[in-house]
């Protein structure tokens, strides 16, 4: 497979702390999938999608969905938007909140192992999440109504997340928020 020249440009000579690897779409997609702690921001075009923790005094957001409970809620970024606007749009969405102090933690990127489905409308066969550490502000617009995805939303504390099957780069990020 190959790789997207900007991707391994801006990749060069850094390391990821969590590298592991993810199945999408059925079966279809197989993706590595690395994480990097930085506040630097990976090539704009390649960004398909923004994510933040989420913190409340010494809480965090945990969201449960169909495919299990997560730390990041956000999304893809729709054409026009920047990515603080898309990330405060999809966070009010999935969780209904509205959130402030915004400060880039770093960024996840991923590689897809197999052919380009047809159709495909994304960045291929690299792209990135901008990840992100966020505070509550207050409830949106919408109060605190997750999204058809999202079953549920709730603010629990930080300590709990050892008891919750979270993901390695999940695991990662939090740990940088809240030792750093």
């Amino acid at each position: 497979m190959h790789s997207n020249p900007s991707a391994d440009e801006f990749l060069e000579g850094r390391a990821p702390v969590v590298t592991g690897s993810s199945t999408w779409w059925e079966g279809e997609i197989e993706l590595d999938i690395s994480a990097y702690i930085t506040d630097d921001e990976p090539p704009a075009a390649l960004v398909s999608s923004v994510r933040a923790i989420v913190l409340r005094g010494e809480d965090v957001l945990v969201m449960r969905n169909r495919d299990g409970v997560h730390i990041l809620p956000g999304g893809r970024i729709e054409r026009g938007e920047s990515q603080e606007e898309a990330l405060r749009r999809e966070i009010v969405e999935e969780a209904g909140i509205e959130i402030t102090d915004i400060r880039r933690v770093g960024f996840v990127h991923l590689r897809h192992r197999t052919p380009r489905p047809v159709n495909y409308p994304y960045p291929y066969p690299d792209f990135f999440w901008s990840i992100f550490s966020v505070r509550y502000l207050e409830d949106g617009p919408g109060g605190s109504s997750p999204d058809e995805y999202e079953l549920s939303a709730e603010f629990l504390p930080v300590a709990s997340l050892g008891c919750m099957e979270l993901s390695p780069s999940e695991l990662a990020f939090i740990q940088e928020i809240t030792d750093g």
